[in-house]
């Protein structure tokens, strides 16, 4: 709570200083609807780049599973913390780096291929 004196020290906002923070305010206000769908529209666009890489590691982890290598094996392999190969596979969503599922990949006798395509059609980050 606040002491008395430190109310006083508070600073006292002129009109002008008032009308521009309303304004400030009702422009914020304005513009929320606009900001909603703008973060909906991000949240979609990483929910289905996170599906595509949730998709890769399920086939690792299918792969894993049908060579036969646990996680304490595939730790060893990898140099991998087995917590952290264990929340790779199972988190909802994943992000891990390029040489991590390279690792992962190798240790189970697969490897990966990174194919880029031009889409000259699209700007960049569209």
């Amino acid at each position: 709570m606040l002491k008395r004196e430190s109310l006083k020290s508070l600073p006292v906002k002129c009109a002008e200083e008032r009308r521009k923070y309303r304004l400030a305010v009702a422009e914020e206000v304005a513009a929320r609807d606009e900001n909603f769908a703008t973060s909906r529209e991000i949240a979609l666009k990483l929910k289905t780049e996170r599906k595509v890489i949730a998709n890769l590691i399920a086939q690792l982890r299918a792969a894993r599973e049908t060579a036969g290598v646990s996680l304490n094996e595939l730790e060893i392999r990898t140099g991998i913390q087995k917590s952290s190969l264990s929340r790779l596979e199972n988190s909802a969503a994943p992000n891990p780096t390029m040489l991590t599922l390279h690792r992962y990949a190798v240790a189970i006798g697969l490897s990966l291929e990174y194919v880029l395509h031009c889409n000259i059609d699209k700007k960049p980050g569209n």
